[in-house]
């Protein structure tokens, strides 16, 4: 086969033809081991339908992602990423114990120095950062068992990946069953998601993480069970989010608190104190929010609070570089480098990420198939807003601890990479922890909506509190039990 991408370190690089057959072969595999757990949940779990489909979604994604980036792009960050990790790989088997040193962290001068042409040697560039290192780290184990092909370490990297996100897709359809099948668009066919949330990028882990942190606190707060296992959980989330992509942790952390904590507000019956907790509550929880990053700040270099604003005014300069990213750019404004300044791009940078780029902005088929799915995502927005009512809306998001959580987490993450990424072609591939979220909150107001107005033709008063743990069954019936509608006068 023709040689697709050149690589410095490594030389003419390709797809090779045993690489497509032993995918064919792999995804072969893949369906008798999902279909077979499918058949064995799918009674107790109607979900379950979605188990084989919602994975080769994501192989799929996987598999067009690597086309991309050898047809299309011919190379990027993923075959640096990948050919880099395979210098480690080939380490292993010429120097164990040096390899071993390496997977354990040490990614210094010295450490590079011993690579050789019998092993290749890794990008500099991804070597040394200690973020695009940790790809390296799990990528070369990976690599192992894959005989080296580029191809079928993308889709293990896909299926293990798939984990996380499946687990948080579980999570919501946990509260709202009868939404399983429009939650499984957020969270499992979403095209931008499953793109750049399947290849061999900081992107993919981290995205899992974000959806396994969710479903780990779901577990121990709120449904109170497997309690050890979910906190070990947590903290492997919580690790990956820190050593891939730091700043994520900092905006579902105090998402987190706020979500567990909303229930020990609205117990408290008297209207007084309630005006006074609430404020005191919201300063609490974002004081230990603060005191808890600030300790982290080691583990997050740049991404650390004291040095966030820099950060900020140095990616908006660098994302901006033309030359080295495209002319696929937005204008965020003036930045001053001061947190007040930084507030006045809310706006802007919000809509950006959840909405840009407009289909008339995309410029490349990449591009316009991006332009595509935010425009649909702006039609089921305004649709929300139509049904439900802005009023409603509020509501709905201040009322159910879920959807509070989601949409949070949705509005701060887009304010974040909206804030620090003016380029589109980088912003469609940040932006997709929040994609899930709030596609799968916008369902749930639509869906509350909906028993809003049923109650009403109904004759009973709408209220919204039978609601605050979903549409579960057995929610409701314990609702109805306790507290049935009231019949309207």
């Amino acid at each position: 086969m023709r040689p697709l991408v050149y690589m410095f370190y490594h030389g003419d690089v390709h797809i090779a033809y045993w690489e497509w057959m032993a995918a064919l072969l792999y995804l072969v595999v893949i369906f008798f081991v999902f279909i077979k757990r499918r058949n064995r949940r799918l009674h107790a779990s109607p979900e379950y339908r979605y188990y084989l489909s919602g994975i080769y979604a994501k192989l799929f994604g996987a598999t067009f992602f690597s086309l991309i980036y050898f047809y299309y792009y011919e190379g990027g960050d993923t075959t640096a990423y990948f050919y880099s990790a395979l210098a480690m790989r080939n380490l292993a088997f010429v120097e164990p114990v040096e390899y071993f040193k390496q997977l354990m962290g040490d990614n210094s001068m010295r450490a590079w120095t011993v690579y050789s042409e019998a092993t290749a040697k890794p990008y500099q560039y991804v070597f040394f950062d200690n973020r695009t290192f940790a790809v390296l780290q799990i990528t070369s184990v990976l690599a192992i068992f894959t005989n080296k092909s580029f191809l079928l370490t993308t889709l293990l990297t896909a299926t293990i990946t798939f984990y996380g996100v499946w687990k948080c897709y579980r999570t919501f359809v946990s509260y709202f069953p009868d939404l399983s099948g429009k939650l499984a668009i957020g969270f499992l066919f979403m095209p931008s998601a499953i793109f750049w949330g399947s290849g061999i990028m900081k992107d993919t882990w981290a995205f899992s993480a974000v959806c396994l942190w969710v479903h780990g606190v779901d577990e121990i707060f709120f449904k109170k069970r497997n309690t050890v296992s979910r906190s070990f959980m947590l903290v492997i989330a919580a690790l990956v989010m820190l050593w891939f992509k730091p700043y994520m942790f900092t905006v579902i952390f105090p998402c987190s608190l706020i979500w567990v904590s909303y229930f020990r507000v609205v117990r408290i019956r008297s209207f007084l104190v309630r005006f006074v907790l609430v404020p005191v509550a919201f300063v609490t929880m974002f004081g230990l929010s603060v005191t808890v990053l600030r300790r982290l700040g080691g583990s997050m270099d740049k991404f650390a609070l004291d040095s966030a604003l820099e950060t900020i005014r140095m990616t908006q300069k660098d994302l901006s570089n033309e030359r080295a990213y495209g002319a696929h750019r937005f204008e965020l404004g003036e930045f001053d480098g001061t947190w007040l300044g930084l507030m006045g791009q809310f706006p802007v940078a919000v809509n950006a990420a959840l909405f840009r780029p407009y289909i008339w902005e995309a410029k490349t088929p990449v591009m316009l198939l991006s332009g595509l799915e935010n425009l649909w995502v702006l039609v089921l927005a305004i649709i929300a807003l139509l049904r439900a009512g802005p009023f409603f809306a509020v509501r709905t998001i201040a009322g159910v601890p879920i959807v509070l959580m989601a949409v949070l987490f949705s509005i701060l993450f887009a304010f974040t990479v909206g804030v620090t990424t003016p380029n589109f072609g980088a912003l469609v591939r940040f932006k997709i922890p929040l994609v899930p979220f709030f596609i799968s909150s916008l369902y749930i107001i639509v869906r509350l909506a909906k028993a809003r107005r049923e109650d009403r033709n109904a004759g009973i008063e709408f209220d919204l509190k039978r609601y605050r743990m979903g549409t579960s069954q057995r929610w409701i019936g314990a609702v109805k039990r306790d507290r049935p509608g009231r019949r309207r006068t």
